[in-house]
């Protein structure tokens, strides 16, 4: 079973205060949460994002069985009333080939700069550049069975929000990773594929808040409730 789970967090509080300081203590926190009795290699890894806001951030998490709300609580100084989980099941066996969604992706962008030597694996770098970020984005989607359509102007319909490097340390070594945070919409080609992008991720850095794919309905134009009477 797959679960999907939010939970609101006041950064003002001290415990979030703490554990919002770091990728690292996030990561650790959510991996000792959603940890199950009996670890399994091939289960997926679990994925998680943080998404900022003025009053209050929110936490989303992807795992493979409920998340332990007492360690949530504890590390993050959240309220029961502010964990929201349920089976992700449901949902993703109602995707299909056409639908369209809203969607936001936190990404770390990288490309492999090859490597002149025979049998030496090229370097893997950031991509920096916004238009390279999207067209990596586009790269994708092809793999994880969405597109992402052309508007009017002839343009992907996805922009990127933010864009930066993100660092932190682990085990006594500081650790920089850039992130890039897609908004847009995008259109199912290949559920399957399509599902197995929503909870294994998309791109490097996916245990430390990079991959988790959201996705929301695509709102109706004003018009159409208005000829509906809705």
């Amino acid at each position: 079973m797959t679960t999907f789970t939010r939970i609101r967090i006041n950064p003002r509080h001290r415990a979030a205060r703490h554990a919002l300081a770091s990728n690292e203590r996030i990561h650790a926190i959510v991996q000792r949460a959603a940890a199950s009795g009996s670890p399994d290699a091939n289960q997926p890894r679990t994925l998680w994002r943080l998404d900022p806001g003025h009053a209050t951030h929110a936490l989303y998490i992807v795992s493979d069985d409920y998340v332990n709300a007492a360690v949530i609580q504890e590390q993050f100084g959240a309220e029961l009333s502010d964990i929201a989980t349920c089976s992700y099941d449901p949902f993703l066996g109602q995707l299909a080939t056409g639908q369209q969604w809203r969607f936001r992706l936190k990404a770390n962008p990288t490309k492999s700069i090859g490597s002149r030597q025979p049998g030496i694996r090229g370097k893997r770098i950031p991509i920096t550049k916004q238009d390279e970020q999207i067209e990596w984005l586009t790269r994708q989607a092809s793999r994880c069975g969405f597109h992402i359509p052309i508007n009017r102007l002839d343009v992907p319909e996805v922009i990127v929000r933010d864009s930066g490097a993100v660092s932190f340390m682990r085990q006594d070594r500081q650790v920089t990773l850039h992130s890039a945070i897609f908004d847009g919409f995008l259109a199912i080609d290949d559920p399957a594929a399509f599902r197995q992008a929503l909870v294994t991720g998309i791109g490097r850095g996916r245990g430390y808040g990079f991959g988790l794919l959201t996705i929301v309905p695509v709102p109706r134009p004003a018009s159409d409730d208005a000829a509906t009477g809705a």
